[in-house]
Formats: C-alpha cells, sequence, structure tokens
C-alpha cells in the first residue's frame, strides 16, 4: 500500500494498462462485473475518491427510518470487491485530468495507461445560489460519506427544511417524517414531482405527505438559510 490504498487482485503489477473505470457507485461496480462475465484476465483497474464501499445509492434517501448508519448500508468493502472480481482498486484518489490522445489518467498520486476508459462518476449535486450566514450549514447527500454526516446532523435536529420537492427530497421528507422530524419541503413547483407527475396525481402525493406531517412551501425558492440566535 502506498500514501493511499490499493486493492490488488491476482496479477503482480497496480499499473493500469487495460480496461479503467472512474468510479465505484453502482454504474462503476456493475459495468466491472459485466465485464468479468465477458473476460476473466483482462486487467480492471477502477480509480474512486472515496473508501471504495459498494453500497445501493438509492438507500441513502430512505435508510433514517430503518435506522441504517452509513456503515450498515455498505454491503462490500473495496478489498472485497477487488478479491471478488479480481480488480485492481486505487482508493481516496482524485482524477486531476485525463488525455484523450496519450490515453493516460493523471491522478493526485500518479500517471496511469489504459486502452478503455469508463467515466462512471454518477452526478453532481445542484447547489442553489443561497445567501445568508448558515449557507455553510446546507447539507447534500450524494454518497455514502455526505450520508453519514447527515446521519450525524439530523440525528440532533428537531426540525428539517428540505429544498426540492422531486422524486429525491420528496423520499428525504418522508424518511425524516418517519424518524419523527419535523418536515418542511421548499420549492418553485406548484406540487410534487412536477416534472414526473400531472397535477391531480402530484396533489394526491402532497396529501398523502401532508397527512404524515410534511408541510409545503410551494410556488417558492429559497434564497437565503440564516441561523437562529446561535443555533
Amino acid at each position: 500500500k502506498t500514501a493511499y490504498e490499493i486493492y490488488q487482485c491476482d496479477w503482480s503489477s497496480d499499473v493500469c494498462s487495460s480496461d479503467l473505470i472512474i468510479g465505484t457507485g453502482l454504474a462503476g461496480y456493475t459495468l466491472a462485473r459485466e465485464i468479468r462475465k465477458l473476460d476473466d484476465e483482462i486487467p480492471v483497474c477502477i480509480v474512486t475518491a472515496d473508501d471504495g464501499s459498494f453500497y445501493s445509492k438509492p438507500m441513502l434517501s430512505n435508510a433514517l427510518t430503518k435506522g441504517l448508519s452509513a456503515a450498515k448500508l455498505a454491503t462490500a468493502s473495496a478489498e472485497k470487491m477487488a478479491g471478488d472480481h479480481k480488480l485492481n482498486i486505487k482508493t481516496r484518489t482524485r482524477v486531476t485530468s485525463i488525455d484523450v490522445q496519450a490515453q493516460t489518467v493523471t491522478t493526485d498520486a500518479e500517471r496511469l495507461d489504459y486502452a478503455k476508459l469508463v467515466l462512471a462518476v454518477g452526478a453532481t449535486p445542484i447547489h442553489p445560489p443561497l445567501m445568508g450566514d448558515a449557507v455553510d450549514q446546507v447539507l447534500t447527500v450524494n454518497n455514502l460519506s455526505d450520508y453519514a454526516h447527515f446521519h450525524q446532523m439530523v440525528d440532533q435536529a428537531q426540525r428539517v427544511a428540505v429544498i426540492g420537492p422531486g422524486l429525491i427530497g420528496c423520499e428525504f421528507a418522508n424518511d425524516l417524517a418517519g424518524t419523527g422530524k419535523s418536515v418542511i419541503v421548499i420549492g418553485p413547483d406548484h406540487h410534487p414531482l412536477g416534472r414526473l407527475l400531472p397535477p391531480l396525481a402530484g396533489r394526491s402525493l402532497q396529501e398523502g405527505l401532508a397527512a404524515a406531517g410534511i408541510e409545503w412551501r410551494l410556488g417558492m425558492t429559497a434564497e437565503q438559510v440564516n441561523r437562529d440566535g446561535n443555533e
């Protein structure tokens, strides 16, 4: 092991010279498994900025009610995934540049050659242009590490505001309400899941979640987040 963690399979070299996947989310690991179904010997390397734990990302928005911590959501470590599927996995490693002509990827630790490259880095959360003295306290949950921090912070809160009445926002709101939190959902849509559901179905969902104790502030956009006294 170097300054970063390397979970290595059977071959002796840790240099990636064949298939290289960036990202250990569901897409990255599923691709690696599918490659293994076709070829059991081709070197496959995965680079990830986190610890490489395997987990189901959709579980992040409904894990609180089930009492699941980040550790319980992870079903396999990077070391186990490497051993089970003959992978080289470089964790805690960030990609800084890609040279498609030279077919190299530069990380914060080394330069890697590749024959085939797949980006499986997932989506980046949208950060609305909020103002106020508590903007630094706004949480986003996009991975297991984010969820661990979120779990710790909401454990101390009684009232939680969710910005965004889309699918994920509604799932988090429902999950928070299920743990006894007072929840308010804020967003510009006139009904939940405005991009997915027609108005009648959206209003029906809104009524159902309201019956679970969720409050709605729709048709408006959050602009500022400020502390209430010392909180």
